[in-house]
């Protein structure tokens, strides 16, 4: 199933593929550089996924093929540009006051907020059998963003987009809130300092490839303990429940909430858990440096991956998941994705620059007070800021 839009769009944002409204969020601006599955076509999603573009009239934010009989994102794709978080990143809302501005019924209580909630929320593009914000509930899985909501915090509708449940990946807690988030951040990072740069990040559903990393080969982490390829969701959480009973408080394989199977959604109970996850990284060439790109490959394991950096000196656990950084070539045998707007002769290994800027940040100010991301709707209703963020789409 293909979702496009069309209708009263200019004539420049009639859509031939799904894909054309997010073309900015793909290297060169062309669809043919977006990710495919299995040697797909660019402009068609492999057998029954589909292509979702999220974007309001205005802006596109993000692109995405979506398996809907596993409720799964496989990728995303998105372009980071620094312009748009501003002087210290003062053109964006905290995570906080962009939950109260979606939160409140009106202004003024959005200006006296303290207190705002993430907006997850059913797709608003995918018709029939959907998740709700609350599928994962008892799992200690966390609703793991694919597209992060920092990246887009420049501009409330994008920020609110990446809360859609099409866009989470049920992540183990201590994967999403720590190597996950710390790899996020290091990219949001590059992104405002060398950008603007491309993001490709997705789901592995075949068998890890543990054997190309140097900690499973060092014994600092245990092949054994990565979610098994055949496993269905019900039967990870079961082995996560035996491992919270049976551990202590700081033990590699506790995980950060106890999960209650008996609980679980039946909706989610068969569905497949991926082995792993990758982000992709490409900077377009520039007047003083040619292009540069990079690949992280992350195992989804029972052990708690930031926690490997133990075994060696002078590694930090924020910077464990450089351990994992991957040749893009491997990403794409392991995924079967593959990234065409990226040159082969940087799929072998990437470039060496990444490996010199390893320093992460927070890229918010301390200064910026409220912020002022775009889409914002002044002195508007909880309904008038949802109407402005409606998203374009119609169905083929």
């Amino acid at each position: 199933m293909v979702l496009f839009f069309s209708g009263m769009l200019p004539a420049h944002l009639v859509a031939q593929s799904a894909l054309d409204p997010c073309i900015d969020q793909f290297i060169g601006s062309a669809v043919e550089n977006a990710p495919t599955l299995f040697y797909s076509s660019p402009d068609e999603p492999f057998d029954t996924n589909q292509h979702l573009c999220y974007r309001t009239e205005a802006q596109s934010f993000f692109a995405m093929e979506y398996w809907p009989e596993q409720y799964a994102p496989r990728w995303v794709a998105y372009k980071i540009s620094p312009e748009q978080f501003g002087e210290g990143a003062c053109n964006t809302f905290t995570r906080n006051t962009a939950g109260c501005y979606f939160k409140t019924d009106t202004w003024d209580e959005f200006l006296a907020c303290t207190d705002g909630d993430d907006p997850f929320h059913p797709d608003l593009i995918i018709k029939g059998n959907k998740l709700d914000e609350y599928a994962f509930q008892s799992t200690a899985h966390d609703r793991g963003h694919m597209a992060p909501g920092q990246s887009f915090s420049w501009n409330v509708c994008g920020w609110y987009h990446t809360f859609t449940m099409a866009n989470m990946s049920p992540q183990r807690g201590l994967l999403n809130q720590r190597i996950w988030a710390d790899l996020e951040q290091q990219v949001l990072t590059w992104a405002v300092d060398e950008g603007p740069l491309y993001v490709m990040t997705g789901a592995l559903f075949s068998d890890f490839p543990y054997d190309k990393f140097q900690v499973y080969r060092d014994s600092a982490l245990h092949s054994e303990q990565i979610y098994p390829r055949v496993n269905t969701f019900e039967q990870i959480v079961r082995r996560a429940d035996t491992n919270y009973e049976t551990t202590m408080s700081g033990d590699i394989l506790r995980p950060s909430r106890n999960p209650n199977p008996e609980r679980m959604k039946d909706q989610v109970r068969n569905t497949r858990i991926p082995t792993g996850y990758y982000t992709v990284i490409y900077i377009p060439a520039t007047e003083h440096e040619g292009p540069r790109t990079i690949g992280f490959l992350i195992p989804h394991s029972f052990e708690s991956l930031n926690m490997l950096a133990d075994h060696y000196e002078g590694l930090s656990r924020s910077k464990a998941f450089w351990a994992f950084a991957a040749r893009i070539d491997l990403i794409e045998e392991a995924g079967g994705v593959q990234f065409p707007g990226i040159p082969d002769e940087l799929k072998q290994w990437g470039s060496d620059w990444f490996f010199s800027h390893q320093t992460s940040r927070q890229i918010r100010s301390n200064t910026c007070g409220m912020g002022t991301p775009q889409g914002i709707v002044e002195n508007s209703t909880q309904e008038e800021r949802f109407e402005a963020c409606k998203l374009l789409m119609n169905e083929e």
